[in-house]
């Protein structure tokens, strides 16, 4: 580092800036820094048709909590998925070179190494009847986050080191059935949201770091309604509402430690699924989901109990979009067989990709199944394939004072492979569910 060029007040500032960009900027996959891997049925048809129900799964109370409606008496089920991301950061010869001048040559301008993070996501559903018209459930899922961490010393240290996002919700859901046709629900969603980011406070290999860490628990609700217009025709809408957290935490720099406060607001999103019975082996499912990333413009770092604001950062993320279909064949009582084809529009695009989100549109191609071992007991398994076609370009303005941006291209994919179990209690043992049209 060239220490009498660069002011270390500066950076500091600079490594703020940056470390809670990273929190809003792990590879995830759902847009942004969503996570949609909160079902192992609909990870077999890349989520097509989640928001409406059916099947024998629960698990669509994340995306629409009417889907609780749909418990005969109580049902739990306990899905796991293992998400194992390749994600490559070249940097441009041009920065490369502009990175020596600064620094004499000691620089750090090597590529990042694969940033991606293997990491395992655990949801939880369980729902209950009380009465032929009312049910109970509680979700616990996990709608944010994941870890990135390129090569210490590389050439875009001064805009990321490391990134650690975390999130658990809780969401109590009450359904009614209004009709034969018609049911609502509504819930309450409590999240917890860490995160822990770090960056170089210089280009030299041996800079040393400044460092991020914040927390919270804040609140927000769902709602939502299924359809079935005619027999074998199930429409649902649902909404999940934008959570506000009040991060508070610690700035850890080489100069000493601030404590920080920054107000981060989660996006609400929108979800609407259909599901066709064809035959009554076949159906066919569609899904539309809409996430406001657009909300998340600006945010500000300020020192804690309304203090100075210590810098601000401009997200400019767009809407995300996500379109899916997919199709289940009952082959048997115990074997049901998906496939499903997805295609996301990432808030992210060449105007704001950051080498913490090396993010673009991209294509889901998914398949999976579910074995009925009884009446009660079921297993599902899932599979997808995420990939963004070509390379993704990122450009970034580095910190002052340093005359240049950072150049470089990305390359991105994910193998996902989800795993789960559920068992129906009490009552009378519930038949096997073959849709019928």
């Amino acid at each position: 580092m060239v220490a009498t060029r660069i002011r270390p007040s500066r950076l500091v500032l600079a490594g703020a800036a940056a470390a809670l960009l990273a929190g809003a900027s792990s590879p995830a996959m759902a847009g942004a820094f969503g996570l949609r891997e909160q079902s192992t049925t609909g990870q077999g048809m890349s989520f097509a048709g989640m928001a409406a129900g059916g099947g024998d799964s629960i698990s669509g109370m994340f995306w629409n909590p009417a889907v609780v409606n749909q418990v005969a008496t109580f049902q739990s089920e306990q899905h796991v998925t293992g998400v194992f991301p390749s994600s490559k950061i070249d940097v441009s010869d041009a920065t490369k070179r502009n990175i020596g001048a600064v620094t004499g040559g000691t620089g750090a301008t090597g590529d990042s190494g694969d940033i991606g993070q293997g990491a395992l996501l655990a949801a939880g559903y369980n729902a209950y009847r009380i009465s032929d018209k009312v049910a109970v459930g509680l979700a616990v899922t996990a709608p944010f986050g994941l870890v990135t961490d390129p090569h210490d010393s590389w050439g875009g240290q001064v805009l990321a080191r490391s990134s650690k996002v975390m999130s658990v919700n809780v969401s109590p859901t009450l359904g009614v059935t209004l009709t034969d046709w018609l049911s609502i629900a509504g819930g309450v969603q409590i999240q917890y949201f860490d995160i822990r980011l770090r960056r170089a406070t210089g280009l030299l290999p041996t800079s040393p770091s400044a460092t991020l860490t914040g927390d919270d628990v804040g609140f927000g609700f769902t709602a939502g309604f299924t359809v079935t217009p005619a027999e074998g025709t199930s429409v649902g809408v649902g909404f999940r509402s934008a959570i506000k957290h009040k991060l508070e935490g610690k700035l850890k720099t080489p100069l000493g430690d601030s404590k920080i406060d920054a107000d981060v607001t989660l996006p609400e999103t929108v979800s609407v699924g259909v599901r066709q019975a064809i035959t009554p082996e076949l159906t066919i499912l569609g899904g539309v989901e809409w996430t406001n990333w657009s909300r998340l413009s600006t945010i500000h770092v300020k020192a804690r109990n309304g203090g100075a604001t210590l810098t601000s950062l401009p997200f400019d993320y767009e809407d995300g979009w996500f379109f899916s279909a997919g199709a289940e064949y009952a082959f048997s009582p115990e074997f049901t067989g998906r496939a499903g084809v997805g295609y996301e529009l990432s808030p992210i695009t060449n105007k704001n990709r950051d080498v913490r989100l090396p993010d673009a549109d991209r294509w889901w191609l998914s398949a999976g199944g579910t074995y009925n071992y009884s009446d009660r007991l079921s297993f599902d398994l899932g599979y997808s394939y995420v990939f963004v076609p070509g390379r993704s370009k990122i450009d970034v303005e580095l910190p002052a004072p340093l005359p240049f941006d950072f150049e470089a291209t990305s390359k991105s994919n994910v193998h996902i492979v989800s795993a789960s179990v559920r068992y129906k209690f009490g009552g009378e043992p519930a038949p096997v569910l073959v849709t019928k049209y």
